[in-house]
């Protein structure tokens, strides 16, 4: 491929494994842009090539000795990007990924030429140990629309302003399909911009209504029998679909629907390698999802397992499953093109009514719509009633999109606040409020100087910080920040510290607002009532959250405890991942305050492992979990045993192999040589 600017060897050796063959204009004019030295908006649509300007980016500064940083709102987006580019790894660029603990030592990334990681653990990095980012030069911030996030685009505003701020001539590239306001944002960040309507697959637009088909002129193409038979005609000649929908119980309801339509349209060789999906897992879930993806369907949400996300997006990318049904997740940044893209929910209860959900979010479903290897022309459809045909239209096929605001508030900027004065970048009122004056809150004239102020004096008054013209951490607020939570979060743990009872414990840790809580409906009863003694006042919400953590360090099994609590797989997950963590805080908390104290160690490895505090030893050998270490104890094995044993004593166990008895006997030895060295 020739090209009329300088190109690294390796960006050559890139396109050329691509199969690509021309660089589009909107690309060009990117990379030159960058080849010159200045930052970059790239407002682009979907599959337009954004990726490989930022590629270009990357191979530029690594060829000047620079390193890169890749930044991605999500950590199953890292988990792709990394895969993307492990290619550059053959030719000498070493790629690394950290999305883990926010504690976890750091110093490793300095070896890495690329880092990708999520903002959230960028901002982390930037407080425990900036060092990491010596000699940094480049940087991508993918999916800058994000900013809009209410939960998680504060901290990813923060994280641009402080990279600006810190790292002082670093290039970057910032990259979305949906930004309305470019020339605001590209003046926020100091950089040029590329805006292009152009997509490699042009998309259609349609609104679908019960009988009929509609154009984005608002001309009848065509009459309908039903939504689901439309959507499976879509499947000829190799078509692939994605179905949006505005809940999980629709997702999957919807997906049962369809597969028992989509399977007639299989061939007999496609049937054959459905019907080969297994699963060997525990987990619930699987008993569901399997019988509808062997029919050629999936579904896809925040309440499946990541694991069985990542089984539906497989399948779909090998093109074996035909329609995914999925919510509004999918549409996240990850790469699942399909031929059409239907919107079968425009609306979303927001508390009070049902309102139009955003036209940002809707066109970032649309723009799944066209398979660069497989599509000529991409069909993107928005089902409507009849008496709501007008609205549709002009909201997302004649409307415009929303500006990106910024979505910092009082209690974003308490954390930062504390993050700032802890890693020391600033020390003073006027230090805060320079640094703050980068952000877009800024920009927009939001209450800062007040925020500030609050923030100083919450985090004073409960001994984060000291002083009063010049400020520092005391050890509790320096944890607190390196342990990346909420400072209201780190009040309730230090109150929680003292506490003896487990129950006690659990609800403090359920309490803060850094643990979701879980939706509690009229006809649920809790067995107990809070002890009135207690520092905190927990909601019902949070006490159903400490409940399910109660039985799940009980070793109930999660198929029961997701039918108890009526709760979704990855809602159990997700907050035992949470109170992992948080349970790690509490005693790092109270180590902190020189109060360090054992049993909240063990409730910590209680609750990664959900196990009772018999099994705590157990869990440390490999492939050792709660459900294997229970089997081990009840077959009369601890960890002295073990050692003790040969491979074919544990093999009579269930669930364990040649193998794994081998590894799992040989890690019992050294522990319990390091129990004697050290006197344990």
């Amino acid at each position: 491929m020739e090209v009329d600017f300088s190109a690294p060897e390796e960006f050559l050796k890139y396109v050329e494994r691509e199969g690509i063959e021309k660089l589009y204009p909107l690309q060009v004019e990117g990379i030159k842009i960058l080849s010159r030295g200045d930052s970059l908006l790239l407002a682009t649509p979907t599959s337009s090539g954004k990726t490989v300007v930022s590629i270009f980016g990357i191979l530029r500064a690594w060829k000047k000795g620079l390193r890169s940083l890749y930044v991605v709102p999500l950590r199953a987006l890292a988990d792709e990007k990394y895969e993307d580019l492990k290619f550059f790894g053959e030719l000498g660029m070493k790629v690394g990924i950290s999305t883990g603990d926010y504690d976890r030592p750091s110093n490793y990334l300095k070896n890495y030429d690329v880092i990708i990681s999520t903002s959230e653990k960028v901002d982390s990095l930037l407080r425990n140990n900036p060092s990491v980012f010596d000699n940094l030069g480049f940087v991508v911030f993918d999916e800058i629309h994000n900013i809009l996030d209410e939960s998680r685009g504060s901290t990813l505003e923060i994280v641009i302003s402080k990279i600006r701020f810190l790292v002082e001539g670093a290039q970057f590239i910032a990259m979305s399909a949906t930004v309305k306001n470019v020339k605001d944002i590209a003046m926020w960040l100091n950089s040029l911009e590329v805006t292009s309507d152009f997509r490699p697959v042009p998309l259609r637009k349609f609104v679908v209504t019960s009988d009929s088909v509609i154009d984005e002129d608002g001309l009848l193409v065509s009459d309908i029998d039903s939504l689901e038979n439309f959507v499976t005609d879509s499947l000829e000649n190799s078509g692939q679909t994605l179905i949006f929908v505005r809940s999980r119980k629709s997702a999957e309801s919807t997906a049962e629907k369809m597969s028992r339509l989509v399977e007639a349209k299989l061939s007999v060789k496609e049937r054959e390698e459905l019907s080969s999906i297994k699963n060997d897992s525990e987990s619930p879930g699987y008993e569901k999802l399997l019988p509808i993806l062997k029919r050629g369907v999936g579904y896809h949400h925040a309440g499946m397992l990541s694991e069985q996300r990542r089984l539906v997006e497989h399948l779909f990318r090998d093109r074996k499953v035909k329609v995914i049904v999925a919510t509004t997740t999918l549409a996240a940044g990850l790469n699942l093109p399909a031929r059409s893209v239907v919107i079968k929910d425009v609306f979303r209860y927001d508390g009070f009514s049902s309102v139009l959900i955003p036209n940002l979010e809707v066109q970032q479903m649309l723009g799944r719509a066209g398979r660069v290897k497989y599509d000529k022309i991409g069909n993107g459809y928005i089902y409507s009633s009849k008496i709501r045909l007008q609205e549709v239209f002009s909201t997302y096929i004649n409307g415009e999109l929303e500006s990106i605001s910024s979505r910092i508030n009082e209690g974003k900027i308490r954390m930062h606040v504390l993050g700032l004065i802890s890693s020391g970048m600033s020390k003073d009122l006027g230090s805060l409020k320079k640094f703050f004056s980068t952000t877009l809150a800024f920009h927009e004239g939001l209450r800062l100087d007040e925020w500030i102020g609050r923030s100083i004096n919450f985090l004073r008054d409960n001994d984060m910080i000291k002083g009063t013209d010049s400020f520092r951490p005391t050890p509790f607020g320096r944890k607190v920040s390196e342990l990346y939570i909420d400072p209201l979060t780190g009040v309730i743990l230090r109150d929680t510290v003292p506490l003896s009872d487990t129950d006690d414990v659990l609800l403090g840790i359920c309490a803060t607002p850094d643990m979701p809580s879980l939706y509690v409906s009229d006809n649920e009863s809790f067995p107990y009532i809070p002890p009135a003694h207690l520092p905190f006042h927990p909601e019902p919400e949070q006490m159903k959250v400490a409940l399910i953590l109660r039985d799940w360090i009980e070793e109930i099994p999660e198929d029961v405890i997701v039918e108890k609590y009526h709760i979704w797989p990855a809602d159990l997950r997700n907050r035992v991942e949470i109170a992992d963590w948080l349970s790690h805080s509490l005693y790092e908390i109270s180590r902190a305050l020189n109060l360090g104290r054992t049993e909240l160690r063990a409730l910590n490895y209680r609750i990664s492992n959900g196990i009772q505090q018999d099994l705590i030893p157990l869990v440390f050998l490999p492939n050792v979990g709660r459900v294997r270490a229970r089997r081990l104890k009840m077959n009369g094995f601890d960890l002295e045993k073990i050692a003790n044993s040969t491979p074919r004593d544990l093999e009579r166990i269930q669930g364990f192999g040649e193998r794994m008895s081998e590894s799992i006997i040989r890690e019992a030895r050294k522990l319990v040589e390091k129990q004697v060295t050290h006197g344990l």
